[in-house]
């Protein structure tokens, strides 16, 4: 038997399908405030999604920090600092969060996903 090569099925669908970029890296000093960005791409619009933001310390696990669709669609579990806040950018078609003075504790990696609308009690 001869081995035979496949060309992978192409999905339309698939190409289709959203995607969040985010920055490799933000310098911030301490009690400086840091805005974070998620940005869209451009087939989709992030005025229509729900994101959520997660924070991974050095030798911790991953962390919910909060979830941001509008002013009316939020939500932030109360262990989440206060300084810790989002807001859409719907000319750049990104999410933002910014983590006003930042401190040591804040250093990380920040991670945002596309979240479907929660209704929180």
């Amino acid at each position: 038997m001869t081995p035979s090569l496949t060309t992978p099925l192409v999905c339309a669908a698939c190409r289709a399908q959203p995607v969040l970029t985010q920055p490799e890296f933000v310098f911030v000093l301490p009690g400086q405030s840091a805005r974070l960005s998620c940005t869209l791409n451009p087939q989709y619009n992030i005025s229509q999604f729900g994101i959520s933001w997660y924070q991974q310390r050095p030798g911790h696990s991953l962390r919910y920090l909060l979830y941001y669709n509008s002013e009316r669609d939020k939500h932030k579990p109360a262990k989440t600092p206060d300084r810790f806040s989002a807001t859409k950018d719907l000319a750049s078609n990104a999410c933002i969060l910014t983590i006003a003075s930042a401190c040591q504790d804040d250093n990380g990696t920040y991670y945002c996903s596309l979240s479907p609308a929660f209704k929180w009690l």
